[in-house]
């Protein structure tokens, strides 16, 4: 019996199908909210990972601007890139056209391969001797091989450190305006600028000197010691040999390696007798260890001309002749250098 005091059964009833249905709306409802707002910060949780990642590959790819090249070849979209910039540019020189205004070079990065050198970027790339050497600062052709990073602009050009020349020297020998000599960022050393002269070529002598075809060996003899580090014969240490020995016979004639003025003939501490000839363009040679001087300081001297005696004058070991590069009076290694003549 019914007294009043509670709800009927059937109101209970009523209450439960109306609330039922809503509560479960709303549950399912904050489910899929859930469910969705998890799946969206999950796909934007994705997105910003892979921003990252493609912002550090770009960073390291790019970094100072400079693009890297993987491989010399058209499955590398830089090297595609590259390769038609310098094409463009070669044509332009082959036709003796010039564009009006030039931009700056995009510079890229490659590190050799086996069995690559310079002669294979000038074939891939359609650069030259001219613009790879001087953008690299390369003093011969033959520092470029296996393993060396070099790099690469894609127009072709000579480049030169602001401290050693002008505009106007640059713009009077290569003819070409002063306005189109730009001043790029080094990308060896990015606290220097460079100039870059769009499109214009070394003088004969000066590929001439890149080619290491202008230096003849001074002397016949068995190669002793080489450029680099060795072990000093005097204190049994590792120390750096700046030039190379050559063994011979004392008393054996020594000849100038290229034709120039003597600077300095004379007796100087570990050299010994000492003769060092100035070259063109920053070159220098120099003969140590003589055991006579035939020539003076101030005179000029000829390709092959005799300068000395093989000895055994200063620091040394027994009769050799200790021979120096220099350019800008940074040593160079002579193995480097196809020579082109032995004298005898």
């Amino acid at each position: 019996m019914d007294d009043g005091s509670s709800p009927s059964f059937t109101g209970i009833k009523k209450t439960l199908l109306i609330t039922t249905p809503l509560i479960l709306f709303v549950k399912s409802c904050y489910i899929f909210y859930n469910i969705y707002m998890k799946k969206r910060f999950i796909h934007f949780f994705i997105t910003v990972i892979m921003a990252i990642v493609m912002f550090s590959v770009t960073a390291l790819k790019s970094r100072g601007n400079i693009i890297q090249i993987e491989s010399l070849d058209y499955s590398d979209n830089h090297y595609n890139s590259l390769l038609k910039k310098c094409v463009e540019s070669k044509n332009r020189m082959l036709k003796h056209e010039r564009l009006e205004k030039y931009t700056a070079p995009v510079i890229y990065r490659y590190t050799l391969k086996p069995y690559e050198d310079i002669w294979t970027i000038i074939a891939k790339t359609s650069l030259n001797i001219d613009t790879i050497a001087t953008l690299n600062r390369i003093d011969f052709i033959g520092m470029i091989k296996e393993g060396v990073t070099v790099y690469l602009p894609d127009t072709l050009g000579l480049f030169f450190d602001l401290t050693s020349t002008n505009k106007d020297a640059l713009s009077e020998k290569y003819n070409v305006k002063e306005e189109n000599i730009l001043i790029i960022d080094d990308p060896i050393n990015t606290e220097q600028k460079l100039y870059f002269a769009p499109e214009v070529e070394l003088s004969f002598l000066e590929r001439s000197f890149l080619k290491g075809v202008v230096f003849h060996s001074p002397l016949m003899g068995i190669e002793s010691s080489k450029f680099g580090n060795r072990v000093d014969p005097f204190i049994n240490e590792i120390a750096f040999h700046g030039g190379v020995d050559i063994a011979a016979e004392e008393g054996k004639s020594v000849r100038a390696s290229r034709h120039g003025k003597v600077i300095f003939a004379g007796k100087s501490n570990g050299y010994g007798n000492l003769v060092i000839i100035q070259h063109e363009l920053g070159y220098y040679t120099l003969y140590g260890h003589l055991k006579e001087i035939k020539v003076e300081k101030g005179k000029l001297v000829e390709t092959g001309q005799e300068i000395g005696t093989v000895g055994s004058s200063g620091r040394s070991t027994g009769p050799h002749l200790h021979f120096e590069i220099r350019r800008y009076n940074k040593k160079l290694n002579p193995d480097d250098i196809p020579f082109l003549l032995q004298h005898k």
